[in-house]
């Protein structure tokens, strides 16, 4: 295939993943391209600078072609339709920015890059980068299944939290709906991106969190936010904070527990005199803590991710977990600490079963 050479002013932002989620770990970027400015020359009419772009993949059964030109660019790849108005990518695979200069080309499985891929910049350069069908993490879990862990049944949507196969999957309407979904090793992850944020940024996005032991759910509704609480789960997503989590729980392979799973925060002092700041998890958060430490050992406490100290937890009669958060000596320092609590994080009961009242904890 050789495109009709054209002379094009190009001014190219490539959305990584979700424009708004800094971390999204082994998941590649999105394909979609947002050209800001085109300026295309060629030898004919217009229209010429497609006029090579012919169909040239065969899609597997029970999928449907697709052939996407927004702009100057192209994206042409197989889709297979699944209950509930989801769909995910299935088979070949190919991007251009512009005529004569690809993108990405591979395949997909359910929605997830897998096998040989080339992948290359909108300045020419490529590589070839495997991807693999599961990350060692996930074939270590119990009950991770190579499946889309989203099905619609019975009118309902069965999400698999304790699965949690790592994909990327779609829900039509009168705006996509983007499902991130990604298996880190102790949570499983889901980025809630609406089209309009992916291709032009804004608001509406926000991130989920959910310990695998949540298991199985079955939700109304795909906007995670207002449907997990209403099966009186604790509230594992919010919008995504862009200047970084206030409050981290880190093991040796990443985060545990984040500001969303904190029940209940109160500064006070310890019984030397010492000022300190405790923290009340929820349930699952302070058992999923609780199996870390039992597996991996000490964990780490990161507040507004300058602020670090080993973790100090302890469980108290109704077994919840308290963590503890000496502030520092320093009166500088201190201060700064105070100002993340009181800014960040903020010293109220965040709809908790319990207050720390009833654990004879008096804020100051």
């Amino acid at each position: 295939m050789h495109p009709i050479p054209c002379t094009a002013n190009l001014t190219v932002l490539l959305l990584e993943g979700s424009n708004s989620v800094s971390s999204l770990a082994n998941m590649r970027r999105s394909p979609f391209l947002l050209i800001l400015s085109v300026g295309c020359f060629c030898l004919s009419t217009p229209h010429s600078c497609y006029a090579q772009w012919a169909k040239d993949m065969e899609c597997p059964p029970g999928t449907e072609y697709r052939d996407i030109r927004e702009d100057a660019g192209r994206q042409e790849f197989c889709e297979r339709l699944l209950p509930g108005s989801l769909k995910v990518k299935d088979g070949p695979f190919k991007s251009w920015f512009s005529a004569g200069h690809p993108g990405d080309e591979g395949s997909y499985h359910d929605g997830r890059e897998v096998g040989q891929w080339k992948e290359c910049d909108r300045f020419g350069k490529c590589s070839q980068v495997i991807h693999e069908s599961t990350f060692p993490y996930e074939r270590e879990r119990k009950g991770f299944r190579v499946e889309v862990p989203i099905i619609f049944q019975n009118g309902k949507y069965v999400i698999d939290f304790a699965s949690c196969w790592s994909t990327w999957v779609t829900q039509t309407g009168s705006e996509d709906l983007h499902l991130n979904i990604q298996g880190s090793p102790y949570r499983c992850n889901i980025a809630y991106l609406p089209e309009h944020v992916i291709k032009h940024g804004g608001e509406g996005d926000y991130y989920c969190r959910v310990p695998f032991a949540v298991g199985k759910r079955e939700v109304g509704s795909l906007d995670l936010l207002h449907a997990l609480p209403k099966l009186g789960l604790p509230q594992f997503c919010r919008a995504i904070d862009r200047k970084g989590e206030a409050f981290l729980l880190e093991g040796k392979l990443g985060e545990v527990a984040t500001t969303v799973d904190i029940e209940s925060a109160a500064v006070g002092r310890d019984a030397a005199g010492h000022e300190i700041l405790r923290l009340m998890l929820n349930q699952y958060a302070a058992s999923l803590a609780g199996e870390v430490i039992a597996k991996e050992g000490a964990l780490r406490t990161l507040l507004c991710l300058k602020h670090e100290q080993q973790a100090e937890l302890s469980r108290d009669t109704n077994r919840f977990k308290l963590l503890t958060y000496r502030l520092s000596n320093d009166a500088g320092q201190a201060a700064q600490e105070r100002k993340c609590i009181a800014e960040r994080i903020g010293l109220k009961n965040r709809q908790a079963k319990y207050s720390f009242e009833d654990f004879g904890v008096v804020p100051d």
